[in-house]
């Protein structure tokens, strides 16, 4: 026959088991969302970096990264400060270039 010590002792082990394997299933599945989260945020920072420069310029020196406002950005603010109108530039990206003088070159 069983001892009342040890009828008691059975489903104490049985609740901590649970406990703990739930505790393990909900950190595995939190390093799951983490490393997702991780992956996101890494592909929205790319291109977000200027170029290196290193060679791009042919001979020209120094050849420097420098971000370029498109040339329909230019034309929209001269066409603005004619007739007023308001639009939102933030739809047009800025882009960028490796410089040297005045030109500029593909990175």
């Amino acid at each position: 026959m069983a001892s009342p010590s040890n009828n008691l002792l059975k489903p104490v082990v049985v609740v901590t088991f649970a406990i703990v394997l739930s505790l393990l299933l909900s950190l595995t599945t939190l390093s799951a969302v983490a490393e997702v989260e991780s992956s996101l945020q890494k592909r929205t920072v790319l291109g977000s970096k200027p170029p290196r420069c290193v060679g791009k310029c042919l001979n020209c020196r120094p050849c420097t990264a420098a971000l370029v406002v498109p040339e329909h950005l230019e034309r929209k603010r001269f066409e603005r400060n004619l007739d007023r109108r308001e639009e939102d530039d933030s739809y047009y990206l800025l882009h960028w270039k490796c410089k040297c003088g005045n030109k500029l070159y593909q990175p």
